[in-house]
Parts: structure tokens; sequence; C-alpha cells
């Protein structure tokens, strides 16, 4: 086979009639970014929880708005503090669970003097009423 002669033989271009279409964008205009809308973030508030428990308990009392904003601030502010612990301890002890233990010993951390133990005791009544009676435990609306 003569190599010398394969190399000095001109290429045969073949050309289309209808060419396909080029999967490349190239010319093409680029289509506009769909716009992001943009997203609020709503602050964590408890006003309609503590408006539910206050009906529930106290229905003739009334409660203004600044008092409604100060127990609401205290509220998110605990629970803020709360979820804070209870991620450090639950990073602490390397499991997702976190214990009944565990729990206590946040309450212990964020909540302080008297409340702490009116907290400890009432969780822990609530615990007792739950395992005594399961399906009652409930909230009600009257």
């Amino acid at each position: 086979m003569d190599f010398h002669l394969f190399f000095t033989q001109p290429s045969i271009k073949v050309e289309y009639d209808n060419p396909m279409p080029s999967t490349s964008t190239y010319g093409m205009r680029p289509t506009p970014p769909k716009r992001k809308r943009r997203q609020i973030k709503r602050k964590l508030t408890f006003k309609s929880y503590i408006l539910r428990v206050k009906r529930l308990i106290k229905p003739e009392m009334k409660l203004s708005t600044k008092a409604l904003e100060d127990v609401d601030n205290l509220i998110s502010s605990i629970y803020h503090m709360y979820c804070s612990e209870l991620k450090r301890l639950s990073n602490h002890t390397k499991k997702k669970t976190l214990s009944l233990q565990q729990m206590e010993i946040a309450t212990r951390l964020c909540i302080p003097g008297r409340l702490k133990n009116n907290a400890i005791e009432f969780s822990r009544g609530i615990i007792n009423y739950a395992l005594v009676n399961p399906l009652k435990l409930r909230y009600s609306r009257q």
C-alpha cells in the first residue's frame, strides 16, 4: 500500500442539501432569568397562642397590645435560649434525639429562680398525666 499516495490525494468534503440544525446555542438569544420573588421572613410570634391560653384561663381579663408584645418578647427570648441550649446539648452527646434529662438540664440553664422549679414540676406532671390518660391530653376550645 502506498502511503505517500494516501496523503497526497485531496480529501473529499461532503456537503448536505439540508443541514441539520445545530445543538449549540451560538447565535441564539439568551432567555432572561426568571425574577425571584422576594421572600419576606416572618418573625416568630406567640401572640395568637398567648391570647388563646388567656381566653381559656381568664376570658374576662383584657390585655393591651403593649403588654401582649412584652409577653411575646419574653417567650420568644426564652424559646431562642432554650433552642440554642438544646442544640448545644445534642451536639455534645452526638445524638439527634434528646432525652428527658437533657430537656431538664436545658430548662435549668435557661429559666431562672423559682420559675425553673415550677417549669420542671409542671413538665413532670404533664408526663405523668399523659402516661395515665394517653388519649385525654388535648387542648379543648370552650
